[in-house]
């Protein structure tokens, strides 16, 4: 069995495509072709199958890839372990994050430890921040929980926040000192798109408690739900550590219901060994 022909039919079964596949290991996409072609030749199966106009992985294939998984896990393992002496002076890290409020100060202890590390940020929802992690568009996720069960992952619990409620200083509500889960769901509320967690986890502790949000106003970002409440056109749902207060609110916590986010820190488990990865993960440990 030939490496190239096991690291081309990896990449493909990774990426789900011949194209980004080939750009992931940097090789022409013929020669990634005839490298998973020879691979199946040689042993007369097939791991791949057209669908549409793109690849669907077979299920021998599907088998093959759980242990090639195993097999560049280990290999990444044995990397981290022959460089474990040297000190992280130099590299690159890429961090997706479902708001900045959660990420910014873990990454600015990261910066204080190894300033010799480029780091690249992106923010959008949960929902956009896994997509990105799963294509390796970014190293690791700051985001709530992943599915336990999915081997692709490895998470960490980052810190646990709640969900409030805020107003402007002219509503009536504002000299309150808390709401319920139904004077809400009979007011307009203000919350971000779908895919948002935020939303997802006000939403159903709603349809738990019984109740129908009778009026909701939708805004694509915590900048323009801010602005939106500040100008009286609803109340804001948000969670705490991202609401920054000033004269112009007033925050009302929402009682009957566990509205906690827990924020993890994600990564695909075949790359948890690299050093710049391992790093941060260690940092909450040494935390907890």
């Amino acid at each position: 069995m030939i490496y190239s022909q096991i690291r081309a039919f990896h990449a493909v079964a990774s990426h789900g495509s011949y194209t980004r596949a080939a750009a992931a290991l940097n090789v022409s996409q013929p020669t990634l072709s005839s490298q998973v072609k020879a691979l199946e030749t040689s042993y007369d199966v097939q791991l791949f199958v057209p669908a549409g106009r793109g690849i669907e992985i077979t299920p021998l294939g599907r088998q093959l890839h759980a242990i090639t998984q195993k097999q560049f896990r280990l290999e990444a393992e044995a990397e981290l372990l022959l460089s474990a002496t040297r000190s992280l002076k130099a590299g690159f890290l890429r961090i997706g994050a479902d708001s900045p409020y959660h990420a910014l100060p873990l990454v600015a202890r990261y910066r204080e430890h190894y300033p010799g590390i480029d780091i690249s940020m992106i923010f959008g929802n949960s929902r956009e921040t896994m997509a990105d992690l799963l294509a390796r568009r970014i190293d690791v996720a700051i985001v709530p929980p992943p599915p336990q069960d999915d081997p692709r992952l490895i998470s960490r619990l980052l810190l646990a926040d709640r969900l409030v409620a805020f107003v402007p200083v002219t509503h009536k509500w504002a000299k309150r000192r808390g709401v319920t889960l139904k004077q809400l769901a009979g007011a307009r509320i203000i919350l971000r798109e779908q895919g948002s967690t935020t939303r997802a986890v006000f939403e159903a502790a709603v349809a738990d408690a019984g109740f129908t949000l009778q009026d909701v106003f939708e805004i694509g970002s915590r900048e323009a739900v801010r602005a939106a409440v500040v100008e009286g056109l609803g109340i804001g749902v948000v969670s705490e550590a991202e609401l920054i207060l000033d004269g112009n609110i007033r925050v009302l916590p929402i009682s009957g219901a566990d509205l906690r986010v827990p924020e993890h820190l994600v990564c695909l488990s075949e790359c948890a060994p690299q050093r710049t990865i391992k790093a941060l993960f260690d940092m909450i440990e040494v935390e907890d």
